[in-house]
């Protein structure tokens, strides 16, 4: 295997399983969703610019429109992690994280709407298979049913962050991976961090060690590793392996939470994987 691809393959698996890795913080961090994304946001943000600046690479945008539009990435991005932690808090993490991995055929359904394309009929398939996925996974519709309300904010999620991805890609995708998200962490915190209680004055230190690992080994270092990854191997290869997130998320907390779920949940979880699947090997063939 050529040096190359294999770094691009190690790069991308270590941060796809940084990613993973993220949402064991939702249940160890005593700290609700808005408080832990404002304090993570800070520190990556702070961290991210910083490592650019260290670099003597640019860190502001070309054109004042841009600045405008980071603001509302940043609003997108901040309110697709509260909801997103508060799916895994209210559900668990495999809930959480499946219910987010609906974003990928959410995606493909919005795409054609950004670039004035017409919808694809295998696209609606793939849709089909999410909605079926999604079924499977809520037992039933009572707001009371912690794995109904898990599954309707991850979600919520999912499509805050289709739109974020979007919205990236087509005014943003000149700039570099870190220097936006560096802006948005940043940006995310300064506009979370009025509304942030006094939890985090009473962490012990443990509680502060957990919460400076999300914000660098698994906020910023994935980032970065994504980033690297992009260097070495085709976009469509990325976004295939990148189904294996939500694997990677579920084994982790079984192996280190002894979270253990649902039969449906698990089946729900891989129709939605396989229309992810699906998808990017369509793209990859196209």
């Amino acid at each position: 295997m050529h040096s190359d691809h294999l770094k691009g393959l190690l790069s991308l698996h270590g941060g796809l399983l940084l990613f993973g890795g993220t949402a064991l913080f939702s249940q160890t961090l005593h700290l609700n969703a808005l408080d832990m994304t404002a304090w993570r946001c800070l520190i990556a943000g702070v961290l991210l610019l910083g490592w650019l600046r260290l670099r003597n690479k640019k860190i502001g945008f070309a054109h004042n429109h841009h600045n405008l539009g980071i603001l509302g990435l940043s609003v997108l991005m901040g309110l697709h992690w509260v909801t997103y932690f508060h799916s895994m808090q209210i559900a668990g993490v495999t809930v959480g994280i499946l219910s987010l991995f609906t974003f990928p055929v959410m995606t493909v359904l919005l795409e054609p709407v950004f670039d004035r394309a017409r919808l694809k009929g295998k696209d609606l398939f793939a849709a089909l298979l999410v909605v079926s996925g999604v079924s499977l996974m809520t037992p039933s519709l009572n707001p009371d049913d912690p794995i109904a309300l898990g599954v309707f904010w991850g979600v919520i999620s999912a499509f805050l962050f289709t739109l974020r991805n979007l919205f990236m890609k087509k005014y943003y995708s000149q700039y570099s991976p870190v220097q936006t998200m560096g802006w948005q962490s940043l940006l995310v915190a300064i506009m979370l961090l009025p509304f942030v209680s006094g939890e985090v004055l009473s962490l012990p230190g443990e509680q502060w060690f957990q919460l400076f690992l999300l914000a660098t080994v698994f906020t910023a270092a994935p980032h970065t590793l994504l980033a690297s990854s992009l260097r070495y191997l085709k976009a469509a290869s990325i976004s295939l392996i990148s189904c294996l997130q939500p694997v990677y998320g579920a084994l982790l907390a079984f192996l280190i939470l002894g979270e253990q779920a649902q039969t449906m949940t698990l089946i729900g979880g891989s129709l939605i994987i396989a229309a992810a699947v699906n998808e990017t090997l369509s793209k990859k063939q196209t």
